[in-house]
């Protein structure tokens, strides 16, 4: 599948209080993009820079997870409060190309089971096919000994499918072994 050469995404740049700048992409993340920049700059050009290179690096994680990249969606003028400016930001994946490969090098998963004060987390590693193998670790003993004992748990495609299939594995193994 072949990705378009430039891509554009809308995004907010306010100035923050001790006068650097963040970008924001809401319409990339939804649910953090309005509280958590993607990247800050000394200026305005600075920050715009830096959220180019940042985003290219972002949309490239996407597509090595397996995930489409996400479809643009506007930003409405009236969600902007006083100090943030409406800005689109484009980017390339190619001009970045050499430097992402090294980013991605090593990239894996933490797949984790948070609920009801427990806590347990599973591993995810990309394989020669393209796909996830997702490890648990067996013991805490090995762990403390620097020899975890990995269980090859399932193999996936994509984040969410991992997510699920772990709740299952900790809900329908885990729990009903204590």
């Amino acid at each position: 599948m072949k990705h378009p050469e430039k891509l554009r995404y809308p995004a907010i740049i306010k100035k923050d209080d001790d006068g650097t700048f963040s970008v924001y992409f809401p319409a990339l993340f939804p649910e953090h993009g309005w509280e958590f920049p993607l990247s800050q700059g000394k200026s305005k050009p600075e920050a715009v820079k830096n959220a180019e290179k940042e985003l290219a690096f972002t949309l490239a994680g996407f597509l090595y997870d397996n995930e489409e990249i996400p479809a643009t969606v506007p930003i409405q003028k009236e969600q902007l409060s006083d100090g943030m400016e409406l800005i689109e930001v484009e980017t390339s994946m190619a001009s970045y190309a050499e430097e992402i490969k090294e980013h991605l090098r090593g990239r894996h998963w933490h797949i984790g089971y948070y609920e009801h004060g427990l806590d347990f987390e599973a591993f995810g590693f990309k394989n020669a096919r393209g796909l996830w193998d997702i490890f648990y670790e067996e013991s805490e003993a090995g762990e403390l000994s620097g020899h975890p004992d990995l269980t090859h748990l399932f193999t996936v495609k994509t984040h969410s499918e991992a997510e699920e299939k772990f709740k299952q594995f900790v809900e329908n193994v885990i729990l009903k072994r204590s």
